[in-house]
């Protein structure tokens, strides 16, 4: 039993805490010693002086283990001579200290305490209300008692005082002097065996002193374990030889390889007489209090017998392994053996032991191989044992590469750093005798039942008896039937199962005596469970009641088998449990409590008992306990819930003397079962008494949802979310740092229900991230958690966890007079939250949490069974009801023992519900949307159906596993809608849960959210996902009448086109007193856009423009940075900018001037596209956007950097936006033409476009810059040049790269100092988009929109163009012309996708017109349509335009 644990007071809380609880002290404390610095206990004051040579020390620490016992002698003995001898402590004229400063020395109890009779009597004391110290007071006198009087007094004196008696006694019973003899003969032998015992303890006393010295310095033998193995060896080694080589024939049976190999078959295999052996075990006391380590010496090898007996060689059977190959057939086939022979094993071991503290207390055994072992055998591949020769010797080189081969195969798996952990816990749990699900049994009647040959009508109360033959706990009875020989029952029974395969139930009927102990048995039959695994539905099932043979009446019954749904396993090996299950399986574990309300016990100690009590019904009472404050119980049991979020969870702990309650817990279920999810299994319940500590409850509890089909389902009752979170992950402080080189590399794992909904980006090398993420979640119930997990990416290998952090929903949720949840605006308050690892705190994170209510309406469930929502809605305030009753008279006849309190949610009704209307919900654009999947059929088996939302990576619900091409379970993919006109739901079919590669996605499609919403709002609709895959779904969508901020809308997310125009008065780093420059575009300090350098001039004009997603406008990091180029060195920072373009106007371009941190300014053009961005499936960049979208982009060239700051843009190179697609390219490949070999790429990598750098800001860091990744060339006349180093510097350089780069990570640019961010200043500055000019023309109310002319179909024309102009009343205006699109056969279609802004008000037209261009002459008009701006408001998708005998597709996004 595991002692309970040490701990602190904790604050008083009228609530259970959770979620950053501090711990106590660990209860696996007393299980380890403390050693001081040197390794020696304690720290002994008598030789303070007393210290260990360090060399050898460390000799004794490495050196080698032997491969005896006498090598561990001779190593031990060295360590014992290398120490120093004890030297005599110098004089010193420092005071003495008193014996209470000695912490080692003895300490009296008299030198601390005075008993007085006060004192004894504890008349001090109140009783009242300090307890703890009356009983501790006791405690202290009973000790002192014992200490001297029965200790010191009773053995000094007792021996004498007894010896004076009994001679007394002889002689007064006229003894003589042989009398006396006897009794000083028998004094003699009590005395030399007291002495005896005295040195014994002081002996082992001694020892024990000393183990902790040899745990430390020296090497154990295990030979008593050696023995064991010995005698073990000779009785398990047959059984296991005859075990190996039977299950070895059945694989090989069916497994021949050909080649004139006709049978494989292992003859023989014997592994020896001789047992392996643990020749030493090297122990580390100074760990982890939960962890044992160790380092083991062993050894196999059945051929040496130094240390055999003669006996024993003569009895010794070498190792043998026989594999029979057979070749041939029939008469001519010759089996021919292949031997190994003398096989030797040895090498170290290292063994870790992770302690818990449920049973069997070991969680993970982990064992990993401190070196290659060393293997060696003889293989005689022919000839047998006669003839056969060794060929690992013959042939050289042979062993080394076989043995090559067997490191390289057991290197991943157990070589260090590498480790095989064996989790215990686990594979007990699959061999545990849970329930693995429900079996509903719907009793529906008897017929014709029986009592004996004669039977009179109506003579016979009947009822039905359940049992299970595995399980006789189980007891499940029907009502009574009165006077009623063919009973109708009609009742169902839940029946907890926890094995089908040679189960049965059995159903006794009886006859009620009402005048009697026991009733009379009618007759029984069976049900063999075993049928469940053929058919989970049994329906009209009679079975004939049988009583001595013959049929005594007919049972009719219904059964279904809902099973328990399994974890999902994901690609790493990690379990992802599925907690969001309404309908479920209930394990609750009781372990124990501590700091009981011990105010009303006369003596201080209670003789506790606990009631364990699910919706106010007592379920389970754990054994009463005697004499004991901090009881153990260690009592499970499982439950049956079908309403997880509404079940209530009540634990008493009574005192059996006065059955007064001494501790209170109370939870939801929901909160008990995330707790113990995440580790913390200590409650703090409220404190019963003024002055007394709150009383804490250590509690475990698991859930295991069922598999429930769409018939049970629809019957189950699920209430309307409550609202959404915002989660803002700022950042954390302090992580633990598990890197012995260098620092870790965190993210966090946003978990909801256990599944995986967000993930931030991975910041390299730092214990001090600054993420800036925010997560929008629905908040199905007041009792929803959020769990955030720190992991440590690793290059190969699971990723490690750094600690976890937890959000309660009911710590934001408040309620107004009338019952409604009022909203929670946080965003701007910082919460900080201790990181737990390992139980313990380590480090702090940084978050802030918003919380925006939802509508009061019905859901899906409460609609479809709103007769029975009501009726348990009335049952439930009839429960209420009853249970104040209750309490108001309990209270009236103790008024002294009980206090009356009114609390807030009794004061608090609740407010109706509401019918939501279509019209209704869609006028709202935030809220919280689920997306039931009722059903699916597919055309393969073994698959997963993804819901996802918008902009997010990772699913918001996922289907249970396809199994005979169909979905049986429903499931549901809920979340937070931020903008439900411009929402997009994607339903993928994958192969994986957790999808990281594309392969991995069969079929994926998307769909309009709205659209679906409206279309299955009455009903579920079907949806063809591919070729012969649909899905049954039906939306859900409760809305929010908070109003979210613009930026936390689709507003924040987009693509960005950032048009780099000039710099100017920029610094001169080179000798003529110029720069080259060129300029950089960073996005979270990932390089995403490089200009090309100007020659000598501090006045560069680019003209150059990029198109990039971001995730976030308004969060992420954009930086502008100015770098001077030269041939031979690397890239000088010139000055940087931090630009924010949270400010500025959607779909509208703004030009803005911002300052260099240096010296200068950037003249720049923003325009910012706003649709959700989706992150890559396979993600192989820092940050969590697709940079293949980044490319380079036209622009309306600028003729110098004069002409931008006075507002004339536009008048240089390029006379319109006509020629601007030709022209691009015609730059591009002018540029490229005139570049040579030198001018071409710097040494440095640092001209790739995609390099992954830190941004460098520090004085010291302004050098110059490098980087991590290089991309693929812009222009193909570059070439890099190359440095004058050797091969083995450029090979070393090539493997630290890839070492580095195989953890994909951004840097943590927030640890450096940034300059400010510049916000573009909007207002008297002249706009030169065409979206402008445009705006200009229609006056007031005009919308900006945007327009792609995506492709056109159905012409036959070599070429086309299509021109488009915006009318309105007063003018008209071209906004594009696109470039010459070649007829594409294969298609049958022109492909442009370009696209330009623009301003205009409803009234106005869209002119498309198609044209034939020609190179010499006009251009031929080909169709013509209009578009009428006011029917495609609020619309962003493709829309085709019927044009002639053709359609031209072009996509509109024109928003209000």
């Amino acid at each position: 039993m595991i002692q309970s644990q040490d701990r602190t007071d904790p604050g008083a809380n009228a609530e259970p805490a959770f979620a950053g609880e501090k711990p106590g002290k660990d209860q696996f404390e007393e299980q380890k010693k403390n050693l001081d610095k040197n390794g020696h206990p304690g720290g002994d004051s008598k030789h303070p002086n007393e210290k260990h040579d360090k060399g050898d020390s460390e000799k004794g620490r490495h050196a080698g283990f032997g491969g005896n016992k006498t090598d561990v002698d001779d190593h031990n003995r060295k360590v014992q001579t290398g120490a120093p001898q004890q030297t005599k402590p110098q004089a010193s004229t420092a005071p003495k200290p008193r014996p209470s400063q000695h912490p080692h020395g003895k300490v009296h109890i008299r030198d601390q305490l005075t008993f007085s009779w006060k004192q004894v009597g504890g008349w001090d004391v109140d009783e009242d209300t300090d307890k703890k110290k009356l009983l501790k007071n006791s405690k202290s006198v009973e000790g002192y008692i014992i200490d001297h009087f029965y200790g010191d007094w009773y053995w000094n004196t007792s021996l004498m005082l007894g010896t004076c008696l009994f001679a007394w006694l002889v002689a007064r019973l006229g003894g003589g002097i042989l009398s006396l003899g006897l009794v000083l003969l028998f004094t003699n032998s009590v005395y030399r065996g007291e002495f005896r015992r005295f040195n014994r303890n002081v002996r082992d006393d001694m020892k024990r002193v000393k183990a902790d010295n040899r745990l430390v310095n020296q090497l154990e033998s295990m030979e008593w374990m050696n023995s064991f193995l010995d005698k073990f060896w000779v009785i398990y080694m047959p059984a296991l030889s005859e075990q190996v080589m039977f299950q070895a024939n059945e694989i090989l049976k069916d497994q021949a390889p050909g080649f004139g190999i006709e049978k494989l078959s292992l003859d023989e295999f014997t592994l020896g007489s001789k047992a392996p052996r643990v020749d030493s075990i090297k122990s580390y006391p100074q760990t982890r209090h939960d962890v044992i380590e160790m380092d083991w010496a062993f050894s196999f090898a059945p051929n040496d017998t130094d240390d055999m007996t003669k006996n024993e060689i003569k009895r010794k059977i070498d190792p043998k392994v026989a594999l029979g190959v057979t070749v041939g057939k029939a008469f001519i086939s010759k089996s021919l053996p292949i031997l190994v022979e003398d096989m030797t094993f040895t090498g170290r071991m290292k063994v870790k032991l992770k302690l818990s503290l449920n049973f069997p207390h070991v969680k993970i055994v982990s064992i990993q191989f401190l070196e290659p072992p060393n293997i060696d055998y003889v293989l005689k591949p022919i000839g047998g044992d006669t003839l056969g020769l060794d060929i690992m010797s013959f042939i050289p080189g042979l062993s080394k590469f076989v043995n090559g081969i067997i490191h390289s195969t057991l290197r991943p798996m157990l070589y260090a750093p590498n480790s095989l952990d064996i989790n215990v816990e686990e594979l007990l749990e699959g061999q545990s005798n849970d329930s693995i699900g429900v079996i509903a049994v719907y009793i529906k009647s008897c017929k014709n039942l029986k009592t004996g040959q004669t039977t009179k009508a109506n003579s016979i109360n009947p009822y039905v008896q359940i049992k299970v033959s595995n399980n006789g706990d189980i007891d499940e009875r029907t009502k009574v039937k009165k006077q009623v020989n063919d009973p109708i029952f009609l009742e169902h029974k839940y029946i907890l199962v926890n094995q089908l395969e040679g189960n049965f139930f059995n159903f006794n009927v009886f006859h009620l005596l009402e005048d009697q102990a026991d009733d009379q048995l009618i007759g029984n039959c069976e049900f063999p469970m075993g049928e469940f695994l053929q058919e989970n539905n049994q329906t009209g099932i009679v079975k004939n009641i049988m009583e001595g043979g013959r049929v005594v009446g007919k049972l009719e019954l219904d059964m279904k088998y809902f099973p328990t749904m399994q974890p999902i396993e994901l690609d790493d090996g990690t379990k992802e449990v599925i907690t969001d299950s309404e309908v479920g399986i209930m394990k609750l574990t009781l372990h124990e409590a501590r700091d009981l309300d011990i105010s009303k016990s006369v003596i201080g100690l209670l003789n506790p008992y606990a009631e364990i009590y699910v919706n106010n019904e007592l379920v389970k009472s754990c054994r009463k306990l005697r004499q004991t404050n901090e009881p153990s119980w260690e009592q499970s049991f499982e439950s049956l819930i079908t309403q997880q979020t509404e079940t209530s969870i009540q634990i008493l702990v009574r005192d059996t003397v006065d059955n007064s309650i001494v501790a209170n817990l109370q939870a939801n279920l929901q909160d008990l079962v995330f707790e113990s999810g995440r580790g913390q299994s200590w409650i703090t319940c409220p404190a019963l008494s003024e002055n007394s500590p709150p009383p804490q409850i250590r509690v475990s509890a698991s859930w295991k949802p069922l598999a429930i089909d769409e018939e049970a389902s629809a019957k189950v009752i699920t209430p309307a979310p409550v609202g959404g979170i915002r989660i803002h992950l700022r950042g954390a402080k302090g992580l633990k740092n598990l890197e012995s080189v260098g620092y870790v590399d965190p993210y966090v794992r946003v978990i909801m229900n256990g599944k995986l909904r967000g993930k931030t980006v991975t910041f390299a090398e730092t214990v001090n991230p600054q993420w800036n993420a925010v997560y929008f979640l629905p908040v199905s119930n007041p009792h929803s958690h959020y769990l955030l997990e720190i992991m440590d990416a690793e290059p190969e290998g699971k990723d490690r966890t750094l600690g976890t952090a937890a959000i309660n929903a009911a710590d934001f949720l408040r309620k107004n007079a009338e019952g409604y949840f009022l909203g929670y605006d946080g965003a701007e308050e910082i919460i900080e939250q201790p990181v737990l690892f390992e139980g313990e705190p380590c480090g702090t994170l940084f978050y802030s949490v918003s919380f925006f209510p939802t509508i009061n309406a019905y859901s899906l469930s409460e609609l479809h069974n709103l007769d029975e929502y009501e009726e348990q809605k009335r049952l439930k305030e009839k429960r209420e009801e009853e249970q104040y009753k209750k309490d108001e008279e309990t209270f009236k006849n103790n008024p002294g023992q009980y206090e009356w309190i009114e609390t807030e949610e009794d004061a608090i009704a609740e407010p109706p519900k509401i019918k939501l209307k279509l019209a209704d919900a869609v006028k709202y654009r935030a809220g919280d949307m689920a997306v039931h999947l009722l059903g699916g059929k597919f055309h393969k088996n073994d698959v997963f159906v993804q819901t996802i939302f918008d902009e997010h990576a990772y699913p918001s619900g996922v289907s249970p596993k396809v199994e005979n091409r169909q979905i049986v379970t429903k499931s549901t993919g809920e979340t937070f809608i931020r903008d439900l006109p411009n929402s997009k739901v994607i339903f993928r079919i994958t192969k994986k849960v957790e999808v990281t590669q594309k392969k991995d996605i069969l079929v994926e499609k998307t769909f309009d959210t709205i659209d679906l919403y409206e279309k299955s709002f009455k009903k579920p609709i079907t949806l063809q996902i591919g070729p012969k895959d649909s899905i049954k779904v039906q939306l859900e969508y409760i809305p929010s009448i908070a109003k979210l901020a613009p930026l936390d809308t689709i507003l924040d997310v987009g693509i960005c086109k950032l048009e780099i125009i000039g710099a100017k008065n920029l610094p001169s780093v080179d000798s003529n007193g110029k720069s080259d420059p060129l300029c950089v575009v960073k996005l979270d300090g990932i390089e995403v856009f490089k200009t090309d350098k100007k020659r000598r001039t501090l006045d560069p004009l680019w003209n150059e423009a990029v198109d990039f997603p971001m995730i976030s406008r308004s969060r992420q990091v954009l930086l502008v940075e100015v770098y001077d180029w030269d041939l031979t060195h690397d890239l000088e920072l010139l000055g940087m900018a931090n630009l924010d373009l949270s400010n500025i106007p959607a779909l509208t371009t703004t030009p803005f001037t911002v300052n260099l941190d240096t010296q200068g300014t950037l003249d720049l053009r923003a325009t910012f596209f706003p649709e959700y961005v989706r992150p890559p499936v396979e993600s192989k960049e820092a940050i969590p956007v697709d940079l293949s979208m980044v490319h380079q982009t036209s622009m309306k060239a600028v003729g110098n950097v004069a002409d931008f700051a006075t507002g004339a843009v536009g008048t240089g190179l390029g006379a319109g936006a006509d020629v601007l697609g030709k022209g691009d390219r015609f730059f591009k490949g002018l540029r490229g033409s005139r570049k040579s070999k030198k001018d071409g790429d710097s040494a440095s990598k640092a001209d790739d476009d995609k390099s992954v750098a830190p941004s460098q800001t520090g004085e010291s860091e302004r050098s110059g810059v490098k980087s991590d990744k290089s991309q693929k060339q812009q222009d193909d006349g570059q070439e890099g040049g190359q440095e004058d180093i050797p091969e083995e510097e450029k090979e070393f350089r090539e493997a630290q790269d890839a070492e580095i780069s195989s953890v994909i990570a951004a840097p943590n640019i927030r640890e450096e100092p940034l300059p400010p961010p510049q916000k573009p200043i909007l207002g008297h500055s002249r706009n030169v988009s065409s979206a402008t000019e445009a705006s200009s023309l229609n006056g007031q109310g005009a919308i900006p929109g945007r327009l792609t002319i995506v492709e056109a179909k159905g012409y036959n024309n070599p070429t086309l163009d299509v021109k488009a102009v915006l009318k309105t009343s007063t003018k008209e205006k071209t906004l594009l012309k696109t470039r010459d699109a070649k007829h594409d056969k294969h298609t049958n279609s022109y492909k442009w996708s370009e696209s330009v802004p623009f301003k205009a008000a409803p009234t106005a037209q869209l002119i498309l017109t198609v044209r034939q261009s020609h190179t010499f002459g006009k251009n031929e008009t080909v169709a013509e349509a209009v578009v009428n701006l006011s029917h495609y408001i609020n619309v962003n998708e493709n829309i085709s335009i019927p044009t002639g005998h053709g359609e031209v597709v072009i996509n509109l996004k024109y928003f209000t």
